[in-house]
């Protein structure tokens, strides 16, 4: 078994070839290749990154629409707690007010029927001494004194 010449040049040349393709090829398209994956890596760990923030803003977003709708439940019960105390001290007035109005209808009621009773009694009294005069300016029969203490009463009530 020889060993040819040529084939030790192929051999040389082959071992050159892949040297300078490994230099000059594969170390770069491996170096593109691990770059694009590193590239790769970063957005991947980008978007999940992405996809926690937003799912960390959706759930305070989410319980921040909680608490504004407590917050307005709150304060529409409020509301409603003072609209209700409103209505009920407006009602209390309108019944003290109702109250006091009724009390001085009363008082006047009563004031303006006692002075009645008193100009009934001045009235009566008036009349009581028109007919003692006229009863004793004139000594008169029964039938005569009946007559003029009817007529002095018509008089009276007349004039009342």
């Amino acid at each position: 078994m020889s060993i040819d010449l040529t084939f030790i040049a192929q051999i040389i040349v082959f071992i050159l070839m892949v040297v300078v393709l490994w230099k000059l090829l594969y170390a770069p398209l491996n170096d593109a290749m691990e770059a694009r994956n590193k590239k790769i890596e970063s957005g991947l760990a980008a978007a999940e990154a992405g996809v926690e923030a937003q799912a960390k803003a959706e759930a305070m977003i989410a319980e921040q629409l909680n608490e504004a709708k407590n917050k307005a439940h709150e304060i529409i019960a409020a509301a409603e707690k003072r609209a209700v105390e409103v209505s009920e001290e407006a009602l209390n007035k309108s019944r003290r007010e109702a109250e006091q109005i009724l009390d001085s209808a009363r008082e006047e009621v009563g004031a303006e029927l006692e002075r009645a009773r008193q100009s009934l009694r001045e009235d009566i009294a008036g009349i009581a001494m028109l007919a003692a005069e006229k009863v004793i300016e004139a000594e008169l029969d029964a039938k005569r004194h009946a007559k003029m203490i009817q007529s002095i009463v018509e008089e009276g009530m007349g004039a009342a």
